[in-house]
Order: C-alpha cells, then sequence, then structure tokens
C-alpha cells in the first residue's frame, strides 16, 4: 500500500467511525425493545449466568418468544462488564464493526479486483452508505453478521494462497449464523458456489477439507440442535411467507371461479406451491425496487429515516455501469459479487414484510462493491475521453452530487427522524422510568401501556432491575397472530393497552399512557413529550 493509499484510507475510516459513532446513544433517539432485550440478557448473564428467564447460557434468546440467536448478546457482554448496563454500552459495538466492515472491505475488493484505487472507492461508497451507517449505529444483530460473513469471505480468498485461513473463515461463518438467522440461509448457498468455483485448489488437500467439514459442524452444531426445537418453530410460524394466509385465501377463490373447481387442471393451476412460490418470488424482486432503493426506503419506520433510500440518487447512474463492466470486461472474482447479491435478499423473501432493509441487509456490501466498480470505469472512460478541463469540471459536478447525497441523508437522519418517526424507536421511556422508578412504591400498582413495542424489557434496562429478581417474576403471554409473547408485570408494574373505564374503579394506581387513552378530565400528574412536542406518555391518578 503506497504512502498516498494510506492516507486516504485512513480518512475514509475516520469518515467512518465519525458517521457511526457521532452522538450514537442520541441517534437514533430512544432505545427500542430488541436493543434492550439483548443488552438487558446480557447483564443478566453478566449477574446470574442465565437470561431474563432463568436459561443457562442459551443458544437462542426466549426473549419475547421470538428466539433471537444470543450471538450478540455474547458480544456485548465485554462491554456492559466494563461501561455497565448503559446506552453507550449497547451501541458501540455495531458502531464498532460498521468502521469495521469498511476495513474489511477494502481488502476484500483489492484481494479479488487487485486494485487499490477500487479497494478505496468501494471503502468510501460504504462509509457513506445510508444503509449502512443506519445499521451501524444502532444495536442491530445483522449488521454484525454482515460483518462476519464479509471477513469469512475474505479469508476464504485468502485461504486459497494459505489453507490455514479457511479455519478462520469457517469460524467467521458460524460466528455470523449465530448471531442472525439470515446468514443461515445465505452461507450455504456462498459456501456451495466458493467450493465450486475453487474445488481444484480444495481438493489439493482432501485431509483439510474433513478437518474443516469437523471444525465447521462444531460450531454449527449447537445451532442445529436449538433450532429443531421451539426456536426454529417460533421463528418460522411468527414471520414466515407461510403465516401469512393471504395465497392460502387466494388458491380457494380462484378454484371457485372455475365450474369445475376440484378438476385436476384446475388443481394444477390453482395450488399453495404455486401461491406461494409466486409470493416468494414477489417478496425477492421486492428488494431490487428501485423506489426502496434510492428513493424511499423501507416501509418500516424503525429501519429507515424518513424520504431516504436504502442507497443514494447517484447509485442510479453508478450500478447500472457496474453491472455493464463487469459482465463486458469479467475481471478475476467479478462473479463473487454478483453470486452474493442475488442470494441476499432469499432469508427476507421468506418472510412476509418486504422489501426488508433489516433482513436484507448484507446485499449492501455486493451493491456498494458493483456501484464502487460503475463509478471507477466511469472515471477511467472519462480521463480517457475528456480534456483536462472538462475532467475538474466533471470531478466538481461528482463532489457536488456527492455531497448533496451525503448532507440529505445525514439531514433526514439527525433533523427529521428522531422527530418524525419517535414512536418507532420508543422514545420517551427512559423519561418515563426516571419519574416513575422513586415513586412507585407510593402506588398499589402503576399500569403503563402497551402501545409501544414490548415496554417491560426497557423498563428492566433502564432499572438495572436484579436479574434474579425479574427471573422469579416474570411470566409470557400466550403468542399473539406474529408468534410473540410479551411480559405484563414485574415489581410494581403491569404493561397492557388502558382502558381507563375499568381502571377508573381501583384505588391508588398511577396510570400511564397515549394521550388517546388518558381522558381530559383526568388527574394528569405528568407529560412526557415526543421530540415533536406531541405527548408520549400522560401519567394521571387513580
Amino acid at each position: 500500500m503506497s504512502k498516498k493509499t494510506k492516507i486516504i484510507f485512513i480518512f475514509i475510516c475516520l469518515l467512518a467511525a465519525f458517521l457511526r459513532f457521532y452522538k450514537v446513544t442520541e441517534f437514533p433517539a430512544g432505545v427500542n425493545a430488541d436493543e434492550a432485550a439483548y443488552a438487558y440478557n446480557a447483564y443478566s448473564l453478566l449477574k446470574t449466568g442465565r437470561d431474563e428467564h432463568g436459561e443457562s447460557w442459551p443458544v437462542h434468546l426466549k426473549s419475547f418468544a421470538d428466539y433471537k440467536p444470543a450471538g450478540t448478546t455474547y458480544i456485548l457482554l465485554p462491554f456492559i462488564k466494563i461501561l455497565g448496563l448503559s446506552e453507550t454500552a449497547l451501541r458501540i459495538p455495531s458502531a464498532l464493526f460498521g468502521v469495521i466492515s469498511v476495513i474489511i472491505l477494502f481488502f476484500f475488493v483489492k484481494e479479488i479486483f487487485g486494485k487499490e484505487i477500487l479497494a478505496l472507492m468501494a471503502s468510501f461508497f460504504l462509509a457513506i452508505s445510508p444503509w449502512h451507517i443506519h445499521f451501524s449505529r444502532g444495536c442491530w444483530e445483522t449488521n454484525l453478521a454482515t460483518t462476519f460473513m464479509l471477513l469469512g469471505l475474505f479469508l476464504f480468498l485468502k485461504g486459497v494462497k494459505n489453507s490455514k485461513f479457511w479455519f478462520l473463515s469457517v469460524a467467521s461463518f458460524g460466528l455470523s449464523m449465530w448471531i442472525y438467522h439470515s446468514p443461515r440461509v445465505i452461507i450455504p448457498f456462498l459456501a456451495a458456489f466458493l467450493f465450486y468455483s475453487y474445488r481444484q485448489k480444495i481438493f489439493e488437500n482432501k485431509k483439510r477439507i474433513i478437518q474443516l467439514l469437523i471444525f465447521g459442524l462444531i460450531i454449527i452444531l449447537p445451532l442445529i440442535l436449538s433450532f429443531l426445537g421451539p426456536a426454529g418453530s417460533a421463528r418460522f410460524s411468527g414471520v414466515s411467507v407461510f403465516s401469512d394466509i393471504g395465497p392460502f385465501w387466494q388458491v380457494n377463490r380462484q378454484r371457485g371461479e372455475h365450474d369445475n373447481p376440484s378438476s385436476s387442471s384446475v388443481r394444477l393451476l390453482h395450488n399453495k406451491v404455486v401461491a406461494y412460490g409466486l409470493k416468494f418470488s414477489q417478496n425477492y424482486f421486492d428488494h431490487f425496487d428501485g423506489v426502496y432503493l434510492f428513493i424511499l426506503g423501507d416501509r418500516i419506520k424503525r429501519s429507515n429515516a424518513p424520504d431516504v433510500g436504502e442507497m443514494f440518487l447517484f447509485d442510479i447512474l453508478f450500478l447500472p455501469l457496474g453491472f455493464y463492466f463487469l459482465f463486458r470486461k469479467q475481471p478475476k472474482g467479478w462473479f463473487l459479487p454478483v453470486v452474493w447479491l442475488l442470494v441476499a435478499p432469499l432469508p427476507a423473501s421468506l418472510t412476509f414484510q418486504t422489501p426488508n432493509a433489516l433482513r436484507a441487509h448484507n446485499m449492501i456490501i455486493p451493491l456498494v462493491i458493483i456501484s464502487s466498480y460503475g463509478f471507477y470505469n466511469l472515471i477511467v472512460w472519462f480521463r480517457e475521453k475528456l480534456t483536462k478541463k472538462l475532467l475538474l469540471a466533471f470531478y466538481f459536478f461528482l463532489v457536488v452530487i456527492f455531497s448533496w447525497n451525503v448532507a440529505y441523508f445525514l439531514h433526514q437522519y439527525f433533523v427529521h427522524y428522531p422527530k418524525a418517526y419517535a414512536e418507532a424507536w420508543e422514545y420517551g421511556i427512559k423519561d418515563l422510568v426516571a419519574f416513575l422508578t422513586p415513586i412507585k412504591d407510593n402506588y398499589e400498582k402503576i399500569y403503563v401501556t402497551e402501545k409501544y413495542d414490548q415496554p417491560y424489557i426497557i423498563f428492566a434496562f433502564y432499572m438495572q432491575y436484579p436479574p434474579e429478581k425479574l427471573q422469579k417474576e416474570i411470566v409470557l403471554t400466550q403468542r399473539d397472530k406474529f408468534g410473540f409473547s410479551t411480559v405484563r408485570d414485574f415489581d410494581k408494574f403491569h404493561f397492557e393497552n388502558i382502558d381507563w373505564n375499568v381502571l377508573v374503579s381501583k384505588s391508588n394506581i398511577l396510570v400511564c399512557g397515549t394521550d388517546e387513552e388518558i381522558p381530559e378530565r383526568a388527574k394528569i400528574i405528568k407529560e412526557i413529550l415526543f421530540k415533536n412536542g406531541k405527548p408520549a406518555f400522560q401519567c394521571a391518578k387513580i
């Protein structure tokens, strides 16, 4: 690496760090339930050796009956041990892994294409990526998993020259599976492609193949055993595309439109395999929709800043150019990012919410590589065709376009996001806990609305509630239609949607709900506002 390259690379890394660490505990504004669950369970394991439900060092966290992979919680352990149960300890690991991804991508692209300037461009594109920045700033397990997937691919390529790296590659792939569900679908496809592409090199040492298979099996065996139990069935029934009964009823409707609904030809044309196959295909191609990628992004408010695509507007030009030059020039290793891109949306396509920036987060890596390849070749072409003055004008135009895109995203993220989507991040619960904790013993019971997702775990997080007490007190409710459960009671708190007409007959209780749940006639003693000035909570005595 030349001195000039080192300076630029250091600048890119510092830029990536700034965009991920700057006020990371304040933006996103609020700690969501999944973040709190990972952190509190790490806290519980440190204090008692068991998670919130009393399970000893689990592979999957029972949590809200969604059975999250426990890898993220284990990564949080040293941070919470040093920094305590705090927003800082919660958010720093993901931001750190985001920067590490930028670093790894430089070496990965350099290994594939052999060009340092292209590697710099790719790492720069990832450093400023809205998709990647967003999922690096919260405690998102998908960001950690994507980093390990990228590391695994890089180490595999290094292993082509020195097979010892393949053990580290297998370990990285295994860790990504411990952290998130999506790699469990993607990695087998990538592994099959790598095995086929480098079969000649792999078969040079058959003993090494056996060692790697045994090593990989040791890593993922606990996952397999755990997933065969409640973890697998709960996840599959909760978010699977097959839990959507729409295609089922569509089949019945279409058959009913025929004179003979039971005929073999009708059954051949209209059946669940066809219906769900079409639904899966629709889900898959949703992730390549231009409005989603470049204009509006994910419709789930927690997953995207308002009016911002997952990628920048300039990628509309660079991505097609990237594909064009990749297929035209076919440089060494060119097909790897293409294959990765093709398999990346598969896990998200198996669920009923698409396009899904969270579950398809790993798409950003191949997209960035392909877009930067298009940008690189465009620069090369213009340098050959344009005069020096026109080239300078083109560079100035690029600086303006890049600056505007980045500035617009940052403006939307830091100014509008906390105000527009405050509910999605359960903003206000921290202030509510600070208000209620000193006075909770003054009341027989405190009723808290559950309009905001899983408030009990956020209360436990901010209260640093003793895990040994919580393990004895909490009981999960029956699963809802999405397969999730919650906790109604612990300590003095009861979490449920507020029915004022029922509660008004009780005495010596405090009710904390939304402004729709608390009537105007109520004696409100505390109001907590969202950043946009609207009420988040109103607390009234009865």
